[in-house]
C-alpha cells in the first residue's frame, strides 16, 4: 500500500488528511458524472432500440429515488464495515451497472442496471461520505473541506456531461458506458491504495488540527499537596487499650 510511504514523505509539509479529502473529492466528482450519464443517453437509446422516453426515464427515476433513500443505509454500512470497504463495494456495483447496461436488450434490463444497481451505488457515496470523512479526519477547517466536497457534485456534472455528450454523438452510445465503467474501476484502485480506514492506520496518527498543548497544574494544587505532606498525621488509636465495656473516663486514665 502507498499510504504509509506517502504519509511519511508528506510528514511536516501536508497532513495526510488532505490526501484523503482529495481522494474523496475525486470519488464524489466521478460518481456525480456517472449519475448524470443516463441523461446523455436517452436520445441514443430511443434511436437504437425504439423504446419510448417513458420506459427509459422510468429507470432513471428509480435510480434517482434510490440515490436519495440510500443515505441512512450508507452511513450504517460505513459504521459497520468501514468507509473503504463501503466505497469499494459501491464502485464495484457502479462498474457492473454501467458495464452491464451495454448488453441490455429490454427496458427491464435498463431498470436493473440504471435503476437498481446505479441507484444503490451512487447513493452509497452521496454526501454522507463527505460528512463521514470530515468528521473522522479533521478537527479544524471542517466547514471549508465539507464545502469543497459538496462542490464536487456540480463539478463532476460540469466536466463529464460535455465530454460524454460529444462521445455519444460521434460514437456508439456503448462507448459512453464503457468509459464511466472504466472510471469506476480506476477509482477502486485509488481508494484501495491511498485511503486508510482511520487516521491511526496511516503513518499520520492524528487528525488535521492544532497540536495538543500541555496543561500545567495550578500552583494552588501543588501548595495544598505540599502542606498536606508537611502536616503531621495523628497517631492511630491503639487497639485493645480499653475494652468496649469500659467507660470514657477509664479510657482517658489508661491513655
Amino acid at each position: 500500500m502507498l499510504q504509509r510511504p506517502l504519509a511519511a514523505r508528506l510528514d511536516g509539509r501536508v497532513h495526510y488528511a488532505y490526501v484523503v479529502a482529495a481522494v474523496t473529492f475525486l470519488t464524489l466528482l466521478v460518481v456525480a458524472g456517472i449519475r448524470a450519464t443516463p441523461s446523455v443517453l436517452i436520445v441514443p437509446l430511443e434511436k437504437s432500440f425504439g423504446w419510448s422516453r417513458d420506459q427509459i426515464t422510468l429507470a432513471v427515476s428509480i435510480g434517482i429515488a434510490l440515490f436519495g433513500l440510500m443515505g441512512p443505509f450508507a452511513a450504517a454500512a460505513m459504521q459497520r464495515f468501514g468507509i473503504r470497504r463501503t466505497m469499494v463495494a459501491a464502485l464495484a456495483i457502479l462498474a457492473c451497472a454501467m458495464g452491464g447496461s451495454a448488453f441490455v436488450t429490454s427496458p427491464l434490463g435498463l431498470i436493473v442496471t440504471w435503476g437498481l444497481l446505479a441507484g444503490v451505488g451512487t447513493g452509497a457515496m452521496a454526501m454522507v461520505l463527505g460528512v463521514t470523512i470530515v468528521n473522522r479526519w479533521f478537527e479544524t477547517n471542517r466547514g471549508s473541506v465539507l464545502g469543497l466536497l459538496t462542490a464536487s457534485t456540480a463539478t463532476g456534472q460540469l466536466l463529464f456531461l460535455p465530454v460524454l455528450a460529444w462521445v455519444a454523438e460521434n460514437h456508439d452510445w456503448r462507448v459512453v458506458v464503457w468509459i464511466v465503467a472504466a472510471a469506476a474501476i480506476v477509482l477502486m484502485a485509488i481508494v484501495l491504495l491511498l485511503l486508510p480506514e482511520r487516521p491511526t492506520t496511516s503513518a499520520s496518527t492524528a487528525t488535521a488540527g492544532p497540536a495538543p498543548t500541555r496543561t500545567r497544574r495550578p500552583r494552588s494544587t501543588r501548595s495544598s499537596r505540599r502542606s498536606a505532606r508537611s502536616t503531621p498525621r495523628r497517631a492511630p488509636a491503639r487497639s485493645g487499650s480499653c475494652s468496649a465495656r469500659s467507660s470514657s473516663a477509664a479510657c482517658r486514665r489508661t491513655d
